[in-house]
């Protein structure tokens, strides 16, 4: 882990840079990739405040603690970083554990030697007209599919809302 720590109104101290980093390095623990830490410590009259931004995993975290110690606001933003990464870390953890259990709950499913049934049946009225009228008409219902005979071709022909936001049209090779 990368940690630049900047000292404003206060003398740096080897000391504090050494506590500073010690309390980062604990908090390495929690972070795969490597990182990069920017402390400032600074004082204003009696306030002494530390602030960490911490740049890891992709995620930035940002934690800011005003004491009248500086040690005491060291360890206190420190805390801060650390439930924060965990926090992330969780998020992490509970979207891998969700993704494997829908794709876990899947494969049996598949495996299972049945053939697919028919749920449902529906009546639809194909009605003839262009390519144009069609793309007219489902853009007027709203519906993601119209099926419709061809003008043109005599064929019957399927149009149908693409994921992208344009139509796609279905014509029978015959």
């Amino acid at each position: 882990m990368h940690i630049d720590i900047t000292f404003k109104n206060v003398d740096p101290s080897e000391a504090l840079k050494d506590y500073a980093t010690k309390r980062l390095s604990k908090i390495g623990k929690y972070i795969d990739r490597p990182a990069e830490a920017h402390v400032i410590l600074s004082v204003e009259k009696i306030r002494h405040k530390a602030e960490v931004t911490l740049n890891a995993d992709g995620v930035i975290v940002n934690a800011v603690e005003i004491t009248e110690d500086l040690y005491a606001a060291i360890d206190m933003v420190m805390d801060k970083v650390e439930r924060q990464i965990k926090k992330h870390k969780q998020k992490l953890q509970e979207r891998k554990g969700a993704a494997r259990a829908v794709s876990e709950a899947e494969v049996p499913a598949a495996s299972e030697d049945r053939s697919p049934r028919i749920i449902r049946e529906k009546e639809y009225f194909v009605k003839p007209m262009s390519v144009e009228e069609a793309v007219l008409q489902i853009g007027v219902s709203g519906k993601e599919f119209l099926i419709f005979q061809n003008t043109d071709s005599q064929q019957i022909n399927l149009i149908y809302k693409r994921t992208d936001g344009d139509l796609g049209v279905v014509e029978p090779l015959l």
